[in-house]
């Protein structure tokens, strides 16, 4: 598990440095440098891939593109080159790399390493590994076809190759459907008698669309997705209806369903705006599986823009389905002057609450309220 993140020149991050555990969610305004930690983390897992993390950091990539060495530095950095060091709980597992950037060619998509800046740990982790998980806010809507990659899916476990659009996830949901999920506490009632994937995803959907089943089939290049509704006991379903038929929310969170109930402990999984398209209950569900499954031992990393994300996060807490010590919540704002960003870690208390939140933490329905009870103006 990664337990530290510190970003040195890189972006806006003229030096940030994070503690993580199980759970870990960023929040703050937009453009205040939430993704530009998980693009740090991307960058280098891609160039792994590439086999080239002893020579430099690969910019440009499936996972992302980010852009040349210019967008990569920090613009105010006093010295030509950023750091990205990754810390685990293994003393003897992690990462750390200084790049340098060359002012006067600022269009390069490769940044070199600082070769006299060894990197003595091992990287055999969840970053740098199959257990690893990249659902981004690009990922797909319904579509009409979803892609088949056998080596992809099969031998690398990954249900996105471009940018985390999550694009295998039927592909992965066929192939990997009959297995079981990887902790009996996963499932979406205690009393279920089928704990393979497939169904127990089934199961959770209906908490975003109730009484929902999803079909998959293969075709020789390609694979469909299709949805039918259960009537109630003892009547037949609907007929199926074609994935772009039944709306985005369902679309939008599959893959994050099936990453929290097939991912082994110390996996990491990567969410971007778990929230989107999602109705407040949905959201509130959403929240309960991903903190069961931190609770075995998974790895999350959360952007959000959602006060229901965090709420749905506290009221696990409260319901004891992840001690608040598992949990990090991170405030992300920027110093004007410096066009840097700050980074704020609240504190998550035992009972489901936050210490001391900052101002602009979630506090929009709070002034709302204000402005139509008439105890304020409206001066904005």
């Amino acid at each position: 598990m990664i337990t530290n993140i510190d970003i040195q020149n890189f972006k806006s991050h003229a030096e940030t440095k994070l503690n993580l555990s199980n759970l870990n969610i960023f929040t703050g305004m937009n453009g205040m440098g939430k993704s530009s930690v998980i693009q740090a983390l991307l960058l280098l897992r891609q160039t792994h891939q590439k086999n080239m993390l002893e020579q430099g950091l690969e910019l440009k990539g499936n996972l992302c593109s980010m852009g040349t060495t210019k967008d990569a530095l920090y613009q105010s950095a006093e010295n030509d080159e950023f750091s990205i060091l990754v810390k685990t709980d293994n003393q003897n597992k992690g990462f750390f790399g200084t790049y340098l950037v060359d002012r006067n060619n600022f269009e390069k998509t490769y940044a070199k390493k600082e070769l006299s800046v060894s990197n003595n740990f091992n990287i055999d982790f969840s970053l740098f590994n199959n257990h690893f998980q990249y659902i981004s806010a690009f990922r797909n809507g319904p579509l009409q076809s979803y892609e088949k990659d056998t080596s992809t899916v099969e031998l690398f476990n990954q249900m996105s190759l471009i940018e985390g659009r999550s694009e295998l996830v039927a592909h992965y949901l066929d192939y990997f459907g009959e297995e079981s999920i990887v902790d009996d506490s996963l499932k979406k009632n205690p009393e279920d008698e089928f704990i393979d994937l497939k169904f127990q995803t089934s199961q959770w959907l209906k908490e975003i669309s109730p009484e929902i089943d999803i079909h998959i089939s293969s075709g020789q290049t390609s694979y469909k997705i299709d949805y039918s509704f259960n009537r109630g006991s003892g009547k037949t379903p609907t007929e199926k209806f074609k994935a772009y038929n039944v709306g985005f929310g369902v679309s939008y969170v599959l893959p994050i369903v099936v990453a929290a109930l097939h991912s082994a402990k110390d996996s990491l999984v990567i969410v971007e705006n778990p929230e989107a398209h999602l109705h407040p209950e949905g959201i509130a569900n959403l929240m309960k599986l991903i903190s069961k499954a931190a609770n075995t031992g998974v790895q999350f990393i959360i952007e959000t823009h959602s006060d229901h994300v965090i709420n749905g996060m506290l009221v696990a807490v409260k319901k004891g389905l992840i001690p608040h010590s598992n949990v990090k919540v991170y405030h992300f704002a920027r110093n004007k002057e410096m066009h840097q960003t700050t980074t704020t870690q609240l504190e998550v208390l035992k009972g489901g609450k936050i210490r001391k939140p900052p101002k602009g933490f979630f506090d929009r329905m709070d002034k709302d309220l204000d402005i139509l009870t008439d105890m304020v103006d409206d001066d904005e």
